[in-house]
């Protein structure tokens, strides 16, 4: 059967952005200053000291959607209707795959004017999926709080591949099957960037493997 031409799915929602963007504040500053998370102390002490970023990189540690927010509950809840169009376009039983998610958000402080840390032709270099670059039946993407004006690119194929450029708007999900590595621009903004992603995954792809058994995954009923 020939692999279908990759397509984006989105979603606009209805949430308040403002008010989520206060809460997931609320959680880095928790994470970085109280050890919410009951993080190892070297890592605590790291991310303490550098607190950008800190959210992403300590992301195995929790999962997004278990946190009790109404804008959580909704974006979970359109991202499983997403995920019916994702499988209908790419001819997949959903059911069968019994699909489990994991979430988190990533906060970065803003760039300094003149600082340059991502370089969007060179960055887009994870496959951000536990799938080898394989594609669907693997999905991920992401939800933007903050993210207005940047822009997701991609490299539609593969590192190799077609750049796209995926200007993001506040209050929109995408979904995306994996397989097409992505970055981001830097960010002047004065507020930092603030972004929920996630990695969307077969549950029969999930127990091989002492790390991803680490991950705390939940289905996505």
């Amino acid at each position: 059967m020939l692999k279908k031409e990759h397509k984006f799915f989105d979603k606009i929602l209805n949430n308040d952005v403002d008010d989520l963007y206060l809460y997931l504040e609320n959680l880095h500053n928790a994470i970085v200053n109280d050890n919410f998370l009951q993080l190892p102390e070297d890592l605590f002490r790291k991310y303490n000291a550098t607190p950008s970023g800190a959210a992403t990189q300590v992301g195995n540690f929790y999962n997004i959607f278990q946190f009790i927010n109404p804008n959580i509950v909704r974006l979970y809840d359109a991202l499983s209707q997403t995920l019916d169009e994702a499988c209908s376009y790419y001819d997949i039983d959903r059911k069968n795959e019994k699909y489990m998610i994991h979430g988190w958000f990533n906060l970065d402080y803003p760039n300094n004017i003149g600082e340059v840390n991502v370089s969007p032709l060179k960055y887009p270099e994870h496959f951000h999926d536990h799938s080898n670059g394989m594609g669907a039946p693997w999905f991920h993407g992401y939800y933007c709080v903050n993210a207005e004006p940047s822009t997701t690119y991609y490299k539609i194929g593969g590192i190799d591949g077609t750049l796209f450029e995926n200007h993001n708007k506040n209050n929109r999900l995408v979904l995306s099957e994996t397989g097409h590595p992505h970055g981001r621009d830097d960010w002047y903004q004065s507020k930092p960037r603030i972004t929920v992603a996630y990695d969307i995954t077969p549950l029969q792809y999930l127990g091989g493997s002492s790390y991803m058994n680490q991950i705390p995954w939940i289905p996505l009923r």
